[in-house]
């Protein structure tokens, strides 16, 4: 394994922190089946308590009727340290925390309003990170094992494996090409490659996009495609699936972050595009965003943490900053919040979020209202951002990170 990996980890995944913490449940809690547990209501939230050196803590998820007041954590099911979560209609997906440590299993809870309840686990093969799940059919689904370079397709209510799709060959110099967060498109499945060099960085001789592309019918590659011109890299990140989106003429388009602002001689970020009914790459969509000004800042984007598509060709996004990154990664408050327009290519500060840590990047958008997790120094939690307004409202305090959030129907 590559012995570089915890040092990294942050940088180039934020929440996926490699340092572990116990995995016994929370308060005594045993999410086993037939018990419902994590709280009712229809909003689900993962929270991380983060210890003072900002490598290790702990983490939680439960659900919330309403977003107001102050968070508690009381009836939270703990994790593993920042692990990733998928959620595919009323199945929530919790994954084992990157780097080997702790449980190696992925749950599928069963969850309703009146709780979460353990209906499936499988065993991994340990330090193989998977990350998120896709559904293809009811009865198959894709999930990417990042160090494996593999994609394990399974039975996503029971969790047996049915098969897996060996992707090494396409990697750059290594055995992986760290298959990222993809997404389906007209019977296929669009996964990037963020094809990592030993220092969990991109390849400085292979800075570049490239998409497998898999006939979800067959689960054959049909072809892997690269964006080679612009010199964009680290398309998508694993655990963060509105990095890879659709808009309304169903173009594709992939967010790239680049070196995440930990190389000031690269700073090289921003989107690509696979248009509507093609199978390639439209190069003149390509942005690199690291030259544009952020207005109401004096700041330019080095990366993109993490961003969701909200319509009519606007993003909202978290937008890495690379003056603010301080001393220590694991701390550093230097995700700026930002609306992205794909069509001007303009970006703008949202005024009233505060700056936050990789930890809290997490953006989701309901009943016309963009919300975004924050960490900040004199207010954190979840703050609601209206695009038509362009006011800002504290939805949630928090006195831990928020790193996920989730609203059911």
């Amino acid at each position: 394994m590559r012995t570089v990996f915890k040092s990294w980890q942050l940088i180039a995944m934020s929440v996926m922190m490699v340092f572990a913490t116990s995995c016994e449940k929370n308060n005594g809690d045993d999410p086993s089946p037939g018990k419902v547990l994590g709280g009712e209501g229809n909003i689900l939230i993962a929270t991380t308590v983060k210890n003072p050196d900002g490598q290790s803590g702990q983490s939680y998820v439960q659900q919330m009727p309403e977003l107001s007041g102050t968070l508690s954590m009381s009836k939270g099911i703990q994790t593993g340290f920042g692990t990733p979560i998928s959620i595919v209609g009323n199945d929530v997906f919790v994954f084992p925390e990157f780097g080997g440590k702790g449980t190696q299993t992925i749950i599928r809870y069963a969850r309703s309003q009146k709780g979460l309840e353990k209906a499936a686990e499988m065993q991994i093969i340990p330090d193989s990170n998977p990350s998120n799940l896709t559904q293809v059919s009811a009865e198959k689904a894709y999930i990417p094992t990042y160090v494996l370079g593999r994609i394990m397709i399974v039975n996503p209510k029971t969790l047996e494996k049915k098969g897996e799709i060996d992707l090494k060959q396409y990697a750059h110099h290594d055995a992986s090409p760290e298959p990222a967060h993809g997404i389906l498109r007209e019977g296929l499945y669009y996964l990037p490659l963020n094809q990592l060099a030993e220092n969990w960085m991109p390849y400085a001789d292979y800075r570049q996009v490239d998409v497998v592309i898999i006939d979800t019918k067959t689960d054959q590659v049909v072809k892997v495609i690269s964006e080679k011109t612009s010199g964009l890299c680290f398309p998508t990140r694993p655990f963060l699936k509105e990095m890879i989106f659709t808009n309304e003429q169903n173009d594709i388009y992939i967010a790239c972050a680049g070196y995440f602002g930990y190389d000031p001689t690269y700073l090289k970020n921003g989107f690509v595009c696979i248009p509507a009914g093609k199978q390639e790459f439209d190069e003149t969509q390509t942005w690199d965003i690291s030259g544009t000004s952020i207005e109401g800042s004096a700041y330019k984007a080095a990366s993109v943490f993490n961003c969701k598509y909200i319509g009519h060709g606007k993003v909202a996004a978290y937008a890495g900053i690379v003056e603010l990154n301080g001393n220590n990664p694991y701390t550093a408050r230097n995700a700026m919040a930002v609306l992205i327009d794909l069509n001007s290519r303009t970006i703008k500060k949202i005024e009233g979020i505060p700056y936050t840590d990789g930890y809290s990047v997490a953006i989701e958008y309901h009943n016309g209202e963009v919300f975004f997790a924050a960490y900040g120094i004199d207010a954190s939690g979840i703050f609601a951002y209206n695009p038509i307004t362009g006011k800002v409202r504290q939805a949630l305090s928090a006195s831990g990170n928020i790193a996920y959030m989730h609203f059911f129907n």
